[in-house]
């Protein structure tokens, strides 16, 4: 680990303009603990006004972690795990102050400060450069509504399509998000050749406004595994869908086996990004109620996924991942992920996939280290379920298919191939 020289990272937190947005009406000391020794950064209306050894004093917050973790973030490239404060957490890393007043409203600045350490040390800057839309000739989605019940309430279901291929394939966005993290991937030439792409707005989600007969300002929203499959089964069902491939990210991801175990006559086989095998490794470290505290602000979550997005992935795509997180109804997120904590475990209902019948592919990010554990994630899919794959996705993490689509696409289309390929050859009935 190289040195922190205090008047270049001065320098770096006072002109950094991000930095400054984000810390806008924080008023006081952020001391970050190195193992050189602390240093403060005290902030005022106008942002970062003074970099000093720090120490002396109170702090309002906080940032820490073991010696270990300095040493793997504050190099040029970064581990996986060791690439930005959320992916830190797994090993350490901590913000300490008022949760409420200090650190959820400002933890994209936290994070950000943590990017300009590592540029201190290392001497440039770590940001991946904008790109543009990769295939914008073909940016041709069209978006329709589809009206459908599930347990006597009629949805109306939000949903953007694009290709002309005779195999349709469904697309599910992560906890508390919509089908914009598709947008690249419908936009896809070769995918548009082969493939019927659709790309949902689950029900509170996005586009799809909340049933008219739900009173939904006086309750959380919990819509369950169960619910969620019967969404997805219904609109497949409304659609009038042959047996489309089920692609789902994250919780997603989780959906894919589940839908496999559970809803085989529905689908042709899924894929399953960033999915787990169960969620052991989380247990009692997650505290998801959190996300439905009033107090706490979009940011929070919003910050938190944009750092479990890529590292090398273009800037400009992860930032839409983030805009997409800080424009989502609160609770949504909580809803999706107690879900995606709790209740998927294919340990009780793995045995109940016939890959033969209905193919389940796992992908998984390099950078997603939650399902990259070998006892709990992904490759334990594939190990205890016959016929299931796993394949680790070089250079993406947990939020592939919107932050490096150019990327993912490497691993995705031959998937769906495989996919087609081996639902062909599946025995009938």
């Amino acid at each position: 680990m190289s040195p922190i020289d205090i008047m270049t990272l001065k320098r770096l937190a006072t002109e950094d303009r991000e930095l400054r947005y984000k810390l806008r009406g924080f008023d006081g000391v952020a001391r970050v603990e190195l193992p050189d020794g602390p240093v403060d950064l005290v902030i005022g209306p106008d942002g970062v006004t003074e970099v000093r050894a720090g120490g002396d004093g109170p702090a309002d917050v906080t940032l820490r972690a073991p010696a270990e973790f300095w040493e793997g973030a504050l190099v040029a490239v970064p581990a996986p795990g060791f690439e930005s404060a959320t992916a830190g957490m797994m090993s350490g890393f901590e913000i300490v102050g008022d949760k409420t007043r200090d650190v959820a409203p400002y933890l994209g600045a936290w994070g950000r400060v943590l990017t300009l350490l590592r540029d201190a040390a290392v001497g440039h800057a770590t940001e991946v450069p904008p790109q543009d839309d990769p295939f914008p000739d073909t940016d041709t989605a069209v978006g329709r509504y589809v009206r459908y019940a599930v347990e006597g309430i009629e949805y109306r279901v939000y949903y953007e399509e694009a290709g002309s291929g005779d195999v349709p394939v469904l697309f599910m966005h992560t906890a508390g998000a919509d089908g914009r993290e598709y947008r690249h991937v419908l936009a896809d030439p070769e995918l548009q050749e082969r493939y019927r792409l659709i790309a949902i707005d689950l029900p509170y989600h996005g586009r799809s406004l909340p049933p008219t007969s739900v009173r939904w300002w006086e309750q959380d929203y919990r819509p369950g595994r169960d619910l969620i499959m019967a969404w997805i089964a219904g609109f497949i069902a409304a659609l009038e869908l042959d047996r489309p491939i089920f692609v789902g990210c994250s919780v997603g991801g989780q959906l894919a086996s589940d839908l496999c175990a559970h809803h085989p006559d529905s689908i042709r086989g899924a894929i399953g990004v960033n999915g787990h095998h169960d969620m052991a490794h989380f247990e009692g470290l997650f505290d998801n109620d959190q996300f439905r505290d009033p107090r706490l602000p979009n940011e929070y979550y919003g910050a938190l996924n944009f750092g479990v997005t890529s590292p090398v992935a273009p800037e400009s795509f992860r930032r839409e991942l983030y805009w997409i997180y800080r424009s989502n109804f609160p609770g949504v997120y909580a809803g999706d992920n107690d879900y995606f904590m709790f209740e998927h475990d294919l340990r009780k209902d793995g045995h109940l996939i016939d890959t033969a019948r209905t193919p389940l592919l796992m992908l998984t990010g390099e950078y997603d280290g939650g399902a990259r554990t070998p006892e709990h994630g992904a490759a334990k899919v594939a190990e205890a379920i016959p016929g299931a794959t796993s394949e680790i996705m070089e250079g993406l993490g947990h939020f592939a298919p919107s932050d490096d689509p150019v990327r993912f696409r490497r691993y995705l289309n031959p998937a769906l191939d495989e996919i087609v390929r081996r639902a062909a050859a599946a025995p009938v009935g």
